[in-house]
């Protein structure tokens, strides 16, 4: 006698694929991402550079490979300084989504012109 054996299986279930774009990654102006904060606040000739030639070609944020070629051109140190680098790597992986955004404080805004005063009259 054969007993009726049949095999019951458990169906997986897949995982709700989640609609839409990722939470916390919502586009931002180039000037709260950290490249462009650096560059606002560090080197402000080569920033107004770059916005305007943004500004020419009618696009929201510069291209990266556009700001790579200004800051290789640029003769100010901190295009050749670590911190930069770190940024503008940061900035050729999410580009104008950065997971947090830059803002000021005044605190922050002390601490850049006395950089900037310091390098106008080491000069």
């Amino acid at each position: 006698m054969r007993q009726n054996t049949t095999r019951s299986t458990k169906r997986k279930r897949r995982p709700q694929k989640r609609r839409g774009r990722p939470k916390g990654f919502c586009v931002r102006p180039f000037e709260q991402t950290r490249l462009g904060y650096l560059m606002a606040h560090e080197t402000p000739f080569e920033y107004k550079c770059l916005m305007e030639v943004v500004g020419a070609m009618k696009m929201s944020a510069p291209p990266f490979a556009l700001v790579e070629r200004i800051s290789y051109a640029a003769s100010d140190p901190l295009f050749r300084s670590a911190k930069f680098h770190r940024c503008l790597i940061e900035y050729a992986k999410y580009g104008v989504r950065p997971p947090r955004p830059v803002y000021t404080n005044v605190k922050k805004e002390l601490y850049y012109i006395r950089i900037r005063l310091n390098k106008c009259l080491n000069r």
